[in-house]
């Protein structure tokens, strides 16, 4: 998998950021890659690739898809999120849940794909005419974007999932008066059944999309500087090694190596691999 030509730099244009992205199907039962994910200026749905590390020279788009395996034909659908992604982000248009949603609908799909259903994570970072980044946060269901200050040696979660165990600790803390801590979400090794999905894209084939409603998003803008990092990824990276246990992204790691060892990390797992995973890394110069 190569990188467009489009994000080579052009002669004597400074990059913002260094990034890198890599896929792949792991050890999934059901044998299907239902990830898919957008780099900077195209989509991609791979079984395995490693994109060449790319600088980024100036607004970007960075974006990852998880279709759920609980819903049949779910790889239908990652791929028209990141498709939906690519076809706003080119013609320069808002790119949220409700814009996602409204594309990935109108378009005609057969009707054994109905119901087939994908979270997302990304990131949409805007330079200003001072050469500052900000960056925003956008996720639906449980793919997740982490961030790396200068210096730091711990990541950052900064996506709440949308499962039904957070739901219960927003019910409980509202019970109780207060408001929940962001480290109280996204636990460990609790029973399966809570890590249910409340909030996702799903595909339709009728005009019923007409009158439903686009899937809850959580968006947050932060600004970042020289040095910090940030990665974007779906469960099969962050189930199987939690972010406790990544390497840290020194200014003059390898991008592409760093991504290879948390793949191999993956594989090495109690887990095996047994999902498919993709994650793309940003190291900002």
């Amino acid at each position: 998998m190569t990188a467009s030509l489009n994000n080579c730099l052009l002669k004597g244009t400074l990059s913002i950021a260094q990034s890198c992205a890599i896929t792949f199907q792991g050890n999934a039962s059901n044998n299907l890659q239902q990830d898919a994910f957008f780099f900077l200026d195209n989509w991609y749905q791979e079984d395995l690739g490693v994109m060449a590390v790319t600088p980024v020279t100036s607004s970007f788009c960075l974006a990852v898809s998880d279709g759920l395996a609980s819903s049949h034909h779910s790889q239908h659908c990652s791929k028209a999120v990141v498709k939906a992604i690519s076809l706003l982000w080119k013609d320069q248009k808002s790119i949220c849940s409700d814009s996602i949603h409204q594309l990935i609908n109108q378009a005609t799909h057969s009707s054994k794909r109905h119901g087939a259903a994908a979270t997302l994570a990304m990131v949409v970072g805007e330079v200003n005419s001072e050469g500052l980044v900000r960056a925003t946060i956008i996720h639906v269901g449980d793919s997740r974007i982490y961030w790396l200050p200068k210096g730091a040696t711990q990541w950052q979660c900064l996506t709440r999932d949308h499962n039904l165990l957070n739901e219960l600790i927003d019910q409980q803390a509202q019970e109780q008066g207060c408001q929940a801590n962001f480290p109280d979400y996204n636990r460990e090794g609790m029973a399966g059944s809570l890590y249910s999905i409340t909030e996702c894209f799903a595909l339709t084939t009728d005009n019923s999309y007409l009158s439903s409603e686009a899937p809850e998003s959580a968006s947050r803008k932060i600004e970042v500087s020289s040095g910090d990092c940030i990665v974007v990824c779906t469960d099969g990276i962050h189930d199987l090694v939690p972010s406790h246990e990544w390497q840290p992204v020194s200014a003059d790691i390898d991008l592409q190596d760093w991504l290879i060892t948390l793949k191999d990390q993956v594989y090495d797992s109690d887990g095996n691999a047994y999902d498919n995973g993709t994650a793309i890394l940003l190291r900002f110069d």
